[in-house]
């Protein structure tokens, strides 16, 4: 686990420092959002694994009942931790709706952006989900018809969620190209000037600004990557119709863990941007 792997050091003009894997599994780990990312990934690389040994060895073979069993434990473990992130999100609301109000912007306008229709539902969707966890684990809500409709519902609530969280990342990367192309001219003019005339310490820091932009613009498009695919694969349980579903398995499959794999990468980003800061 090299030193310098997904680093951002160097774009914000910060000392390199030292940790090695232990250190930033600690950090990723020590998190709730690192945990539950971590065992996202486990669950989706569990139901991939499962269908692909169901080709090779039979559906009886004794590593498909594993990781069968492995994936249906994650998930349910998962959703015990929703309860955080539901109150995440109302704390998220709060301090979107402040905000917005000490900028003077009006009721309605404040509960209709799109930052606040995201944690929202994004909060809606992790209310639900406890309730689809405490009726699995058949301590309320028994009925098969009540947790279908926490299912429809909570997954309904989720996509639209996406929805609003891709038109955020939409702004955040179109402000990203617009400011990197704004430095990278004005990078280029105090270039173009005399040797002896350019300011080095501003060529500096127009260069990290622009490092800084294309790894925020990156991350941007990552998470409309990881939202859209998110929002596919709830598509079908929101939409609940008869012969609409999502058919080639391994297509499915791989989705899941492209999500997985990109949500796990934006956390353990955090977590190693979290030691460079320390």
């Amino acid at each position: 686990f090299g030193r310098n792997i997904m680093s951002s050091d160097t774009a914000r003009g910060k000392p390199v420092k030292s940790y090695d894997a232990l250190d930033v599994a600690v950090a990723l780990l020590k998190r709730r959002e690192g945990i539950d990312k971590t065992l996202k990934l486990v669950r989706y690389a569990s139901i991939f694994a499962a269908s692909e040994a169901k080709d090779a060895f039979g559906a009886d073979s004794p590593f498909v009942a594993s990781a069968t069993a492995l994936e249906k434990s994650i998930g349910n473990a998962r959703r015990a931790l929703r309860l955080g992130k539901f109150l995440g999100n109302v704390q998220d609301l709060r301090d979107e709706l402040r905000d917005a109000q000490s900028r003077g912007v009006s009721v309605l306008k404040r509960w209709t952006s799109a930052a606040a229709a995201c944690a929202l539902l994004e909060g809606a969707y992790y209310f639900l989900e406890q309730g689809v966890w405490l009726s699995k684990a058949g301590v309320a809500m028994r009925e098969k018809t009540t947790l279908d409709r926490l299912v429809r519902w909570s997954a309904r609530a989720e996509v639209m969620s996406y929805v609003f969280s891709v038109s955020l990342s939409l702004d955040e990367a179109r402000a990203c190209a617009v400011a990197r192309r704004r430095h990278e001219r004005a990078l280029s003019m105090e270039l173009s000037r005399d040797a002896h005339d350019v300011d080095s310490d501003a060529v500096d820091t127009l260069r990290s600004s622009i490092a800084r932009e294309r790894i925020e613009w990156r991350r941007a498009v990552l998470a409309i990557v990881q939202d859209a695919t998110d929002a596919v694969l709830s598509f079908e349980d929101a939409l609940d119709v008869p012969g609409v579903e999502l058919s080639h398995e391994r297509f499915v499959n791989a989705l899941g863990l492209l999500a997985a794999a990109l949500d796990f990468h934006g956390k353990l980003t955090s977590a190693i941007e979290s030691l460079d800061d320390e």
